[in-house]
This record gives C-alpha cells, structure tokens and sequence, in this order.
C-alpha cells in the first residue's frame, strides 16, 4: 500500500518526506520491523515507542508515525500526528482494508464467562455449517489453526491481522472477547459488531479502572455504540442477561433490538428444571413461553447455565432453530480451565479452573459444594501486581465454602508471594474457619491437597486455569495445574 493512501484518513497531521513510498507493514514493536514497514511510536505504560525509532529505522522502517518530535539518524519520511494510540485503529484498518466489515463479528463483555459463552456460540454455529473464528483469553482461532493468545483482545493492529487472515481463510462469523482493557484503550474503536452480549459485572480490574463505576461505563461504551455509523447490511442484537442488577444500565444504552437472557421467567431466553452432576447439567431452554426443550450441556454449574443461554440468545439473533441450538450446546465437551475435571482413576475428583476474582470463585465453588461432595479441598493464590483489595475478599470466600484451604502462588510477578498470601489471610481471620495450609510453591501445594483427598472429596485448584506458564519477577517458567496434577498422581 502506497503511504499516501495509508494516511489519507488522518487529520491534523504533518509530514516531512516522501508520500509516494510502498509500506510493506506496520507494527509499534521495533523488534517486529522488516524491510519498508512503517513505525508507529506509541507511549506505554513500561517504555514509550520513541525511544525505538533509529532502532526501527536500522531493521529497514520505510516511514515514521510519531506524536513526538524526533531525533532520527538517517533521511526518512516522518509522519506527526497528535495522537498516535488514537490513530492506531483507523491506520490498521486502512492498512488492512476494514475486513471486520466483511464479516459478522460477534462481542462478548462482562467480568465472567466470556471464554465459556464464545465456545458455546462456536460450538452451535459450526454445527449448523458455519465457518467461524474465535479471539479470546486461550487462544485465537481461525478455522483449525490455533495461535496462542496473548491478550484477551489482541492490539489493534494484530486484531485486524487477524481479522484480514480470518477472511482469507472464508471465516464467516468471528466471536471475540471484548476485554474492558481494550474497550479502554481503543483496541476495538472501529470495529462494527453485529452482536453484543453481557455476561455480568462484579469488581475487577480496579488497579486500572480505579472504581467499579469505572469499570461499568467502560462497558457500557461496547452497547452505546452498537448499531451507530453502520456500513454494513445486516440486523444488530444487544443480548443482556437480565439477572445481572446492572442490566438495566445496558439496556438503556442500546439502541438496537434486545434480546435478554437468565433464570428469570421474564427473560426472553430462560431455563427451567435445573439438575447438576459433576458431568454436566440438564435443564429447559425456553426461547417464549411455548417453544422450549431439554438440553443436556457437560459443563457443570448453574453459571454455566447462563453461559449457555448467552450463546442460545446469540444463535436466535442468527436465526437458528431451537434444535440446532440443542445440538451445538450439547456437543461442547468441555473449556479448558472452566471447571475442567481431571481424570485421576482415584476415588476423590480434582477440578481446575480460572477463576481469579471474588465472583469468579463465588461461583465455582458454589457450584462444587451444590455436588454434595464429602469434602471441598481448595488450592489459590491471587496475582501479583494487581488489584489487591480482592485478595481478603477471595480468601473470604474460599474458606465459607471449602473444608480445608491451601493459599499458595499465583502469578506473584514482582510482588513477594508472602506479601500476598498475608493479604489473603487478612479475609479469613474473622471467621472460624476451615484449616489452612500456607504453601507458597504452587506445585508443593497441590501436592499436599492431592495427598488431603479422601474418598468423595473435591480437589479445586483455582486462578489459572488453562494457563501452561508462571511469571515469577521478570520470569516466565512452564507451569501447568492439570500437568502438574498428573504427574503427581504417576500418569506422566
């Protein structure tokens, strides 16, 4: 693409140097510079982009895209912009030719069950002969091709490469995570979404969003826009589970057709006749008052449920029918790290699951104790550099709903593990509660938990889920719970 082509949708901006040169690429990492790409200079949060512009020249950068005068070493053209983050979306788009319009984009929001509710709408679409793409917390996904995740939503100009390569490979529907992070750093600003769900909002993220108040308007800001300067023909859908005590909020901000969803019989999707197993559960999905059916999903918990009535609500917003709705939520075997069993050939089961925020636990291990296990045997620890105020509340939680808790390492990142752990400790010592272990070394701790089991017992090991790593200071090390747990127990 011509340069001139690439910076015709900027406004106010200067430029020294040729317009008539091809850019091959673009890219704010200099480390990612091949020959005639441009540089964006972007100011982070860790080290600002400017610094790296000689570095970017010397890989071969074609032009410069900066918000800062700079010093460069060599005759190169340079484009000023006010606002360089600002004007990240619109030149990837341009770069990449808008292919998220060519495309029906589904967005899910909302603290918890975001990766859950994109498998299931998957799960269901493919089934019924869809060919999609997903771009989420585990991985991204195009077609068979699986990359690892590296955020939740990547950055602009990764997201529309994925986007454009999504497109290249005939992907018909793409189900992302919105990350409230990315909503706020104008990761998405441009993407026009077909369909917008809302899972639920409880306190997360308030080291960066400060309050929940915040954190709720940040979201918001997905189903404001939702339906507005539309380029493309196709019929926009808010989906909103109106269980959640904030829905009205989203509701009132929408200006497109609404579908809502939960356990409330005023819903437009709902269930019924809720059974649960450590298997799975069984219920009545209710599309309006006479038209329903029974569904039987493999993800246990009644916030799975709801999980599933998202997707359902996302599959009549496509026009599918109740039986092709069944049949795609019934053929999602599991998530990995959502309550994902572990086969262990022992008499006691061991589950593993992502849940890393007050609510998140709340929830699973509400779900563990509804099994009427012997006895709940619960392994966390919470991230370092991160929001602290949860960590009392989710030591809290773990010991009203477990027998025995062992408060170990999460992602401790620079903070000392100790430091951490006290703070956990702090949310329990009002309340009589289980017996505690203090094992900072993760692998040591589920250890111990395995060795506690008895017969009937449940074994959660909760925060990271499907993660195969642990940043420990300024080191990533290979750590998997589900990998650890087997060769604990000889299967390895």
């Amino acid at each position: 693409m011509k340069l001139q082509k690439l910076i015709s949708v900027l406004e106010g901006f200067t430029i020294s140097g040729r317009k008539d040169i091809e850019i091959n690429g673009i890219t704010t990492d200099s480390n990612n510079i091949k020959s005639g790409f441009a540089f964006i200079g972007i100011k982070g949060a860790k080290a600002d982009g400017h610094d790296f512009v000689n570095d970017a020249i010397s890989r071969g950068a074609a032009a410069l895209i900066v918000e800062k005068d700079v010093e460069v070493l060599e005759d190169i053209t340079i484009i000023k912009v006010p606002d360089t983050k600002k004007i990240l979306p619109l030149i990837a788009d341009t770069f990449y030719d808008y292919p998220s319009n060519k495309m029906n984009v589904i967005g899910v929001t909302g603290t918890n069950g975001k990766t859950t509710t994109t498998y299931f709408i998957d799960r269901i679409l493919r089934k019924a002969g869809h060919k999609t793409g997903i771009i989420g917390t585990i991985n991204y996904r195009i077609g068979e091709r699986i990359i690892p995740a590296v955020n939740t939503t990547p950055d602009p100009i990764q997201l529309r490469a994925l986007f454009s390569q999504m497109l290249e490979a005939g992907i018909e529907t793409v189900i992302m995570e919105v990350s409230s992070h990315a909503i706020a750093q104008q990761r998405i600003a441009g993407i026009e979404f077909d369909t917008c769900i809302f899972t639920n909002l409880t306190p997360e993220h308030l080291d960066y969003h400060e309050t929940l108040e915040k954190y709720q308007e940040t979201k918001l800001q997905l189903f404001e826009q939702i339906g507005k300067n539309s380029k493309k023909d196709t019929v926009k859908k808010a989906i909103i589970n109106i269980d959640d005590p904030v829905s009205r909020r989203f509701i009132d901000v929408c200006h497109v057709d609404i579908i809502t969803y939960g356990l409330n019989t005023n819903a437009s999707v709902y269930a019924t006749d809720i059974r649960s197993t450590l298997n799975g559960s069984c219920f009545r999905l209710h599309i309006s008052t006479d038209k329903s059916i029974e569904v039987k999903i493999n993800l246990a918990g009644k916030y799975n449920i709801y999980n599933a009535l998202a997707a359902t609500s996302a599959a009549l917003a496509f026009g599918l029918s109740l039986d092709e709705i069944k049949s795609g939520l019934e053929s999602l075997k599991s998530v990995p790290g959502r309550f994902e069993k572990i086969t262990t050939n022992t008499d006691f089961n061991v589950i593993i699951d992502y849940a890393h925020t007050p609510d998140g636990m709340k929830q699973v291990l509400s779900a563990a104790r509804a099994l009427k296990p012997n006895g709940i045997i619960t392994v966390f620890g919470c991230g370092g550099d991160r929001d602290r105020l949860k960590r009392p509340q989710m030591g809290r939680i773990a010991s009203e709903l477990s027998d025995y808790i062992i408060i170990t390492s999460d992602n401790p990142r620079t903070e000392d593990p100790m430091n951490i752990i006290e703070e956990i400790i702090h949310g329990i010592k009002d309340i009589g509660s289980p017996a505690i272990g203090i094992m900072p070394d993760r692998k040591n701790a589920i250890k111990r938990a395995i060795e506690l089991a008895k017969k009937n017992d449940l074994v959660m090991i909760l925060g990271k889920g499907h993660e195969t790593y642990q940043v420990l200071k300024d080191t990533i090390v290979p750590f998997d719970d589900r990998q650890v747990v087997k060769e604990i127990l000889g299967f390895v």
